[in-house]
């Protein structure tokens, strides 16, 4: 089982290229790729989010990738003098414009977007891709051994919160039956109280207090509340995506609650329940941060 947040870190090199790529990631309910890398290598922006997504089903995710050339000497600059001086005569329009008095400097055009661009003289696309998915490999077994140690923990949690529900629904069942016969009673008393003896038909009152009992039995849902329980404890035993199915479970088992809730007036089990959806809850809650 893992956590939706985590960090990994992976750094590949030969002698002529360093390349450092993290990743990190925070909870979404769907599986949302972001990668930022230097716009030379955008032809392997998609081959990357196909990677991640082939090992990891949800999250937030943000990819960082930095290029390190370790011999400077393969490398030339080039300059765009074209678009430079397209920057440079948009920049004096609005000098003009807005009647600004300070110059526009070197600095100002350089580091405009395509002015300067680093160009290898023998790095190749096979060569980049070798050494940017032996970083992204190593990042990703490190994220994900984060977000599986995470997953563990919350695991523990869950396994805590279920054996509470589990105690909490056992005094339930046990308290069923006084539930019912309360129930029952209050029924016979409100007819004796406001119907004459005289007009009542015995058979079709048994029939009718038959019917209202099996109504307000609360043995079915009881047993739906241990099911989702055991099918819960099931679920984060396994591996890849369970947030979801979780997340059903769990909108299931608030289900059965409420409904015995509204089917007694027994003050034991009315307590009882509000202990279990509060422990329901910490289970939704935990619930966001899982694949």
């Amino acid at each position: 089982m893992n956590s939706m947040t985590g960090y990994g870190l992976g750094i590949s090199s030969d002698d002529k290229l360093k390349v450092k790529i993290e990743i990190k990631s925070v909870n979404n309910r769907y599986c949302d790729i972001n990668v930022r890398l230097p716009r030379t290598l955008i032809f392997i922006e998609e081959k990357i989010k196909k990677e991640i997504k082939s090992r990891v089903h949800r999250g937030k995710i943000d990819v960082f990738l930095n290029l390190d050339y370790l011999n400077i000497s393969e490398f030339d600059v080039s300059i765009n003098k074209v678009l430079a001086k397209q920057y440079y005569d948009a920049l004096s329009d609005l000098k003009d414009e807005f009647e600004i008095e300070d110059k526009i400097g070197l600095r100002d055009i350089y580091a405009m977007q395509g002015v300067m661009t680093n160009i290898s003289s023998d790095l190749d696309e096979d060569l980049y891709s070798k050494l940017i998915f032996a970083a992204l490999n190593e990042a990703l077994d490190n994220f994900i051994k984060m977000r599986n140690v995470e997953g563990e923990n919350i695991k523990e949690s869950f396994e805590e919160i279920l054996a509470n529900i589990r105690i909490y629904a056992d005094k339930i069942k046990e308290l069923a039956p006084k539930a019912l016969e309360e129930n029952q009673e209050k029924l016979k008393e409100t007819i004796s109280n406001n119907v004459d003896e005289k007009y009542l038909d015995l058979p079709r009152l048994t029939t009718e207090l038959a019917i209202m009992a099996d109504k307000l039995s609360i043995d079915e849902e009881i047993t739906r509340v241990f099911s989702h329980l055991s099918q819960f404890n099931d679920i984060i035993k396994g591996k890849g995506a369970i947030g979801r199915k979780l997340d059903f479970l769990v909108q299931e088992l608030n289900r059965e609650i409420n409904t015995i809730a509204s089917k007694t007036n027994n003050i034991d089990i009315l307590q009882i329940a509000v202990e279990a959806k509060s422990d329901i809850e910490k289970l939704r809650e935990q619930i966001q941060n899982i694949e």
